[in-house]
């Protein structure tokens, strides 16, 4: 795997919107709140366009994306926002440049798709972690934006979280894969379908219906991605969302059912994906993970 260079203060920092729209002033907020960190920041020409629910056109998406690749002055890109969209644009993006000169790339939920195509085609390690969308909430201090800019600067984070009723003890350790699962579950069968032979998967999701939930881990199942994985870190499934006719079973409980029958340490609970808190993950790094009954250690 290829990891980018670590930042300094005066970095560049490149913000990007390769998905849904996001208005002008949360742009604008983001640029403040690094410039007050110390960096130097640049804004895609079409950042803060509008098209439908997108942040404008397929192409200018892909070419705001494929500029910030390409340009050696620029040692980072936050994606400003996921929604929805990276997946049309995804193979419009030549990554030649990039590859020469590769930079982190941060963000989650529709940014999966990023993640998966930078360290399944490519071996290049990102980030899954907190975007310019999220920046007016958040304080400096806060502990997922500490380790953000942290991993941005070199140092490599070491997670202890409580356990979980639902955990299965053990240790395993692989490449980290994996994000929002209703886009792992998208790009299943295609060039981005990332291997799992003896990788970790990460998984968290919002706002899907319990149902679709259990088609997508049931799908996982069938084709015996599930099978080949060494551990599996289940992040927030947030503002899950159920049928009159209830499921019966809550998102955790969901996938404790579909992975009922592999031995590998699971962690449920941790802290990632569409919550108050998102600590970020380096996507393409080697993780180990311990489950025990006293705590989950995550440690890349």
């Amino acid at each position: 795997m290829i990891f980018p260079k670590s930042l300094s203060k005066n970095s560049t920092i490149g913000i990007v919107s390769p998905a849904g729209r996001i208005d002008a002033e949360t742009i604008h907020f983001a640029e403040k709140y690094l410039h007050s960190m110390g960096y130097q920041v640049t804004v895609g020409n079409n950042a803060t366009n509008t098209f439908h629910q997108y942040a404008g056109n397929d192409e200018h998406r892909a070419s705001d994306l494929q500029l910030m690749l390409n340009r050696s002055d620029v040692d980072a890109i936050f994606c400003a926002r996921g929604g929805y969209g990276t997946i049309r644009i995804i193979e419009e993006i030549d990554f030649t440049h990039f590859l020469e000169n590769p930079k982190w790339i941060i963000g989650y939920s529709d940014i999966t798709v990023l993640h998966t195509c930078l360290h399944h085609k490519h071996k290049v390690a990102s980030i899954h972690g907190p975007m310019p969308k999220n920046f007016p909430d958040k304080s400096k201090d806060d502990d997922d934006m500490l380790s953000l800019f942290n991993i941005l600067h070199g140092e490599l984070p070491k997670y202890k979280i409580a356990p979980h009723l639902l955990n299965r003890n053990g240790e395993a350790e692989g490449l980290l894969i994996g994000g929002n699962l209703s886009l792992i579950y998208a790009l299943r069968s295609t060039p981005y379908d990332p291997n799992p032979h003896g990788k970790i998967l990460f998984i968290e999701d919002l706002s899907e219906y319990l149902y679709h939930l259990d088609r997508m881990m049931q799908n996982l199942k069938l084709s015996g991605f599930l099978k080949q994985l060494s551990g599996i870190i289940v992040g927030q499934f947030t503002n899950m969302k159920d049928n009159d006719v209830k499921y019966g079973l809550n998102a955790y409980e969901i996938i404790k059912e579909a992975i009922s029958e592999y031995d590998y340490p699971v962690i449920f609970g941790f802290p990632a994906g569409h919550g108050n808190i998102n600590m970020p993950l380096i996507m393409g790094k080697r993780v180990s993970i311990d489950v025990s009954n006293c705590n989950s250690k995550v440690y890349f």
